[in-house]
C-alpha cells in the first residue's frame, strides 16, 4: 500500500474522491473511490473491488501460511453504514479538488451552450434529432388559417 498523507482531523466529506479501503462486519474488504455518503455512513464507492478470504483459507490465516484472497469487481456499489467497521485511505484522488471543480464547470458550460442552440433551433420551427435540425415536412390540416399579421 502507498502512504498517503491525510490530516488527522479530516472528516469523511474531505475524503470524497479518495480511494478508500472499507472493512465490513462479515470480514469483506471493499476498495473503491468514495463518491458520496450520508448521515448513516452509507457509502457510495465507484470502481469498487471486493476482497475476501474464503472459509477454506481461514485455517491458513491462523497458522501463518500464505492466504489466497478472492477478488471480485463490483463497479458502482452502495455499502450500508450499519455494516461498515472501518475505512482507511488507500490512495489520493487522481485529480486535485480544483481540477475536479474546473471539469464540472466546463461540463455545465457546455450543457448550457447545447441547450441554447437546441432551443434556438426549435424556435425556428425545426425538429432536433441526434444533433441535426430537420424542417417540418407536413402541411397544416385543411381549414387551418395561419395567424400572420
Amino acid at each position: 500500500m502507498s502512504k498517503v498523507q491525510v490530516k488527522q482531523d479530516s472528516r469523511l466529506a474531505d475524503l470524497i474522491g479518495y480511494r478508500l479501503r472499507v472493512l465490513t462486519q462479515d470480514g469483506r474488504v471493499y476498495v473503491g473511490e468514495l463518491l458520496a455518503f450520508d448521515k448513516f455512513m452509507n457509502l457510495v464507492l465507484k470502481g469498487c473491488i471486493e476482497e475476501r478470504i474464503p472459509k477454506t483459507q481461514a485455517d491458513n490465516l491462523q497458522s501463518g501460511k500464505d492466504v489466497k484472497v478472492e477478488k471480485r469487481t463490483l463497479g458502482l456499489t452502495i455499502l450500508r453504514g450499519e455494516q461498515v467497521l472501518s475505512s482507511v485511505v488507500q490512495d489520493r484522488p487522481q485529480l486535485t479538488k480544483k481540477e475536479r471543480l474546473d471539469g464540472v464547470k466546463k461540463q455545465e458550460k457546455q450543457l448550457r451552450k447545447e441547450k441554447r442552440t437546441r432551443n434556438k433551433q426549435l424556435k425556428e420551427g425545426g425538429r432536433v434529432e441526434k444533433g441535426k435540425v430537420e424542417k417540418r415536412k407536413f402541411q397544416p390540416p385543411p381549414g387551418f388559417k395561419s395567424r400572420k399579421p
